[in-house]
C-alpha cells in the first residue's frame, strides 16, 4: 500500500467555487477499519476553516460529531463563520461525501489575552520511559491502517481486546513523518489512542465515537510544541461506562511534559 503523509492530505484541502467550500482527499492508508481515521477528518476540517479565516487566532475548542463514516476518496468541506468578535471567531464546518454529511464541527478560534487567572494543568502521569514501554506495532490486516503512520509505545494500561480490568491508558506517541508539523497534527494526535475501555474487551466487537470535544491550552508558540520531534505522551481514562456507552477524558503532553490539549469523548460500546 502506498503511503501518503499527513501533511500531504492536509495540503490537499483546496477552495472550490463559492467562498467557504473546499475539497480534500482521503487515502486508504489512513483508514480505521472501513472508515477514515477521525483525527485526519478533523484535521482536514480545521485546515478548511483556517483557509476561511486565516491563522491569526489559535484554535481554542473543537466540538466534533461523528454522524457517519468517511471513506477513501474525495470529500467536500463546507465552512461558515457564525460570529467574529474582538477576540473570538466561531465557525461551523461539515465534511460531506456523496451528498451525505459524515462529520460536523463547531470551532472557536481565539486570540490570547492578559488574565490574572492561572491554573496549572495536571502533571504528566508517572510512567516508564518509551524505551521501557511496550511497542504497539502495525500489523497489516490486523491493526488499523492509519497506525502505520505513528510510533506508539504503551506505558500505562494494556493493549486493546486483552480482557484487562483497567480503564486507563497512557502511551508515548509521535508521527513517523512529522513534516510541516502544525495545529492539525495536534488534532490528529488527540484522537490517536483507542477508547480506554477497548482494552477491557477480550474479543473484537464494534465500538464507535459519537462526539468529541477538544480544548487547546495554548497556541503552539512554546518552544516544546513547535515541531513534532520527540515523544509526546497521551493519557486517556474512562470516566464511566454504562448502558452501552462510555465517557472518557484525555490529555496530550508535549515532549517536555507540559499539558497542551485536553478532550472528552462519548463512545458507543457494542459489547
Amino acid at each position: 500500500m502506498e503511503l501518503t503523509n499527513f501533511a500531504s492530505l492536509i495540503g490537499s484541502v483546496k477552495p472550490v467555487g463559492d467562498t467557504g467550500h473546499y475539497r480534500a482527499r482521503i487515502t486508504e492508508d489512513w483508514l480505521q477499519g472501513r472508515a477514515a481515521f477521525g483525527g485526519l477528518v478533523a484535521g482536514i476540517a480545521v485546515e478548511a476553516m483556517r483557509l476561511s479565516i486565516g491563522r491569526e487566532r489559535p484554535l481554542r475548542a473543537l466540538l466534533t460529531s461523528f454522524v457517519g463514516p468517511a471513506a477513501p476518496g474525495d470529500c467536500e468541506v463546507e465552512c461558515q463563520v457564525l460570529r467574529s468578535g474582538k477576540s473570538v471567531t466561531w465557525m461551523e464546518a461539515k465534511v460531506i461525501q456523496a451528498g451525505q454529511v459524515c462529520t460536523t464541527f463547531s470551532a472557536a478560534f481565539g486570540g490570547s489575552r492578559e488574565s490574572s487567572i492561572s491554573v496549572p494543568a495536571a502533571p504528566r502521569p508517572e510512567s516508564v520511559p518509551p524505551e521501557e514501554s511496550r511497542e504497539f506495532p502495525f500489523i497489516e490486516n490486523m491493526t488499523p491502517a492509519f497506525t502505520q503512520h505513528f510510533d506508539m509505545y504503551w506505558a500505562i494500561g494494556n493493549f486493546p481486546m486483552t480482557g484487562s480490568k483497567e480503564s486507563e491508558m497512557g502511551a508515548w506517541v509521535r508521527f513517523r513523518d512529522p513534516a510541516d508539523f502544525a495545529e492539525a497534527h495536534i488534532v490528529a494526535l488527540m484522537d490517536l489512542l483507542p477508547p480506554a475501555v477497548l482494552q477491557m474487551q477480550s474479543e473484537f466487537k464494534p465500538i464507535s465515537s459519537l462526539s468529541w470535544h477538544l480544548e487547546m491550552l495554548d497556541d503552539l508558540s512554546a518552544d516544546d510544541a513547535l515541531n513534532g520531534e520527540g515523544w509526546w505522551f497521551f493519557h486517556v481514562y474512562a470516566r464511566g461506562a454504562a448502558d452501552g456507552y462510555s465517557q472518557q477524558n484525555a490529555t496530550l503532553y508535549t515532549p517536555s511534559g507540559r499539558a497542551l490539549a485536553m478532550s472528552q469523548q462519548a463512545i458507543a460500546v457494542f459489547a
